[in-house]
């Protein structure tokens, strides 16, 4: 009977540590495994509570280079991967900090699991001994955050709880396909262009006055219809060709810029085009704005392909899904808009709704450049 209670006790204590916990926090005095599977790899965001790491081991709780050596000591031999025929899979720890990012204090760490040659990349066993072996009372939580050749790309599914009685899990995702990566990646593309409302919002703005010619400083006479067809295919074209460019090369090639800086120049574009909507200062430039900014918007789509795999083939096959579903859900979006494109210059107040939409922008814009600029 009162072992019963114990477990039921565990299981409600389980249960409430995922409700409380959000993602991008960790609240409650667990510790959490997330693991992002991709080809060829598997990253797990670990995360300990610094208090739980510092009276079961009796390690210092600092980021001195000696304190984290010993940390990261007894993190490696604390736990293992292992494929189904016994074979260990190598465990790299690519970051190991004591920092608070909310609640109390946690140590986190950033490892990548790779599997020895010849086994499967989604079918292995995780034994975990970190502090649940001094303090049988803690548990460690293993969930799944993204799963992209499995259909799960950005959602936290539970596997179960580690405890001191249960120190083993096994992950089984089954078998995943080249179509079935590259559908997946393009949900994740599709999602994330239309979640991305500043990508779009520049995109638009910088389409505005495409129907426009500039005349002393001002948008002034119509121009033809077919010139116009043209003049935004060509912005849509270079847009496409510049963000696509810095996707490539950051997932093939690993070029990386530090996320507030492309945040902010994405921002900064943003109020670029606002401004050339509603007084044209690029005029017959606009394809070549749009190709250099795109190179900007492309380096934040990078850090959504980080986690693309290892392989050359299912590497190329997630970029060229995740590519595909922007690509997609971005020509929706214009043909959705051309018809009030083409129709705004002939309307008696078409000039009034132009600069309301690009003062609407610019302002948008400039609370986005702010909030960046300022780290908020």
């Amino acid at each position: 009977m009162i072992d019963a209670g114990r477990r039921l006790l565990a299981g409600l204590a389980v249960l409430l540590a995922i409700w409380a916990a959000p993602a991008a926090a960790h609240l409650t005095p667990n510790s959490e495994i997330r693991l992002d599977l991709a080809p060829g790899a598997v990253t797990a965001d670990v995360v300990v509570p610094q208090s739980e790491f510092g009276y079961a081991t009796g390690l210092a709780i600092d980021n001195h280079p000696d304190s984290l050596r010993a940390a990261r000591g007894y993190l490696l031999g604390h736990m293992a991967v292992t494929a189904p025929d016994g074979r260990a899979w190598q465990v790299r720890v690519r970051r190991l900090a004591f920092e608070t990012i909310a609640g109390p204090p946690d140590l986190h760490a950033s490892l990548v699991l790779i599997p020895p040659p010849g086994a499967g990349d989604r079918h292995f066993r995780i034994d975990w001994r970190v502090i649940t072996r001094e303090v049988p009372t803690h548990f460690a939580l293993l969930v799944i955050g993204g799963d992209l050749a499995g259909g799960t790309a950005e959602t936290r599914e539970l596997v179960g709880a580690l405890t001191a009685a249960r120190p083993s899990l096994t992950v089984d995702r089954g078998a995943a396909t080249l179509p079935s990566l590259f559908a997946s990646a393009f949900r994740l593309g599709a999602r994330h262009i239309a979640e991305g409302y500043d990508h779009l919002l520049f995109l638009l703005a910088l389409l505005l006055p495409a129907p426009l010619l500039a005349q002393g400083g001002r948008w002034g006479e119509r121009r033809a219809a077919r010139a116009t067809v043209r003049h935004l295919a060509g912005i849509v074209t270079a847009f496409t060709l510049g963000h696509s460019l810095t996707l490539i090369a950051a997932a093939l090639l690993g070029a990386r810029l530090p996320a507030a800086p492309v945040e902010a120049g994405i921002a900064f574009s943003v109020l670029v085009s606002a401004v050339h909507a509603a007084r044209p200062i690029f005029p017959g430039r606009e394809a070549v704005v749009a190709g250099l900014f795109g190179l900007v918007h492309g380096l934040a789509f990078a850090t959504t392909i980080a986690n693309f795999g290892l392989g050359t083939a299912t590497r190329l096959t997630a970029i060229l899904g995740f590519n595909v579903g922007i690509e997609a859900v971005q020509l929706l979006v214009v043909l959705g808009a051309l018809p009030l494109l083409m129709t705004l210059p002939r309307l008696r107040n078409g000039s009034a709704v132009r600069l309301v939409l690009a003062a609407f922008t610019g302002t948008a814009a400039l609370v986005w450049l702010v909030e960046r600029l300022g780290g908020l």
